[in-house]
């Protein structure tokens, strides 16, 4: 069961969103990797804990090594996952010195005072998830129940004066098949809150 929080937008920028409240998940904790093969564990007592964890360290690491050596890692009925690069826009003229190692983006300025300066193509190397199969939007949608915090149900029975419907989710989407990079797909001002703020709504 996923428990929301509502936060009200206060950014007048958004048209459409101004003082709308929108929905982001209260996240119970983080489990790391000890705490996914204990619970991997417990369903099935066949392997150890051990062997589990041992199992996902090594995962980790062979996804992470591929992925930088540029491929795609695909496991089934959870993402796509592969490296990519936060790219600095490079100046192509005579005498320039390129580079497609890591650094700073060079300022127009400085090219224009000494277009020899050092210029790198990659400002940052991430890894990008995309969801497959079981992961997608629509299966997502189909399995997941949601409900407000007490928090979230106060706020709506103070504001509005009755309290909040139980959830009838209908399983569609309309946020398309897939998630790229974990993103929301398509959910106008849902974990972003149209651009509001983090934290307890305010109801003023």
């Amino acid at each position: 069961m996923l428990e929301l929080n509502l936060t009200k937008n206060t950014n007048e920028a958004i048209q459409g969103t101004y003082g709308k409240y929108y929905s982001r998940v209260e996240y119970k904790d983080t489990l790391g990797i000890a705490e996914l093969a204990k619970h991997m564990h417990s369903h099935n007592a066949v392997w150890s804990r051990g062997l589990v964890l041992g199992l996902l360290t090594d995962l980790t690491d062979c996804i992470k090594e591929l992925a930088l050596q540029g491929y795609v890692i695909k496991i089934d009925d959870l993402g796509l996952f592969k490296a990519t690069v936060e790219s600095n826009g490079l100046t192509l003229q005579q005498g320039a010195k390129v580079s497609a190692g890591r650094g700073t983006q060079r300022k127009d300025e400085e090219l224009q005072a000494d277009i020899s300066k050092q210029q790198f193509a990659v400002k940052n190397v991430k890894l990008l998830v995309q969801a497959t199969g079981e992961t997608t939007i629509d299966s997502m949608n189909g399995d997941a129940q949601t409900t407000f915090t007490s928090k979230a149900k106060a706020l709506v029975l103070r504001l509005t004066g009755s309290e909040s419907n139980a959830p009838a989710n209908t399983g569609g989407s309309t946020g398309g098949g897939s998630n790229t990079g974990g993103n929301s797909g398509g959910n106008t001002g849902g974990n972003n809150g149209g651009g509001g703020e983090e934290g307890e709504p305010d109801e003023n």
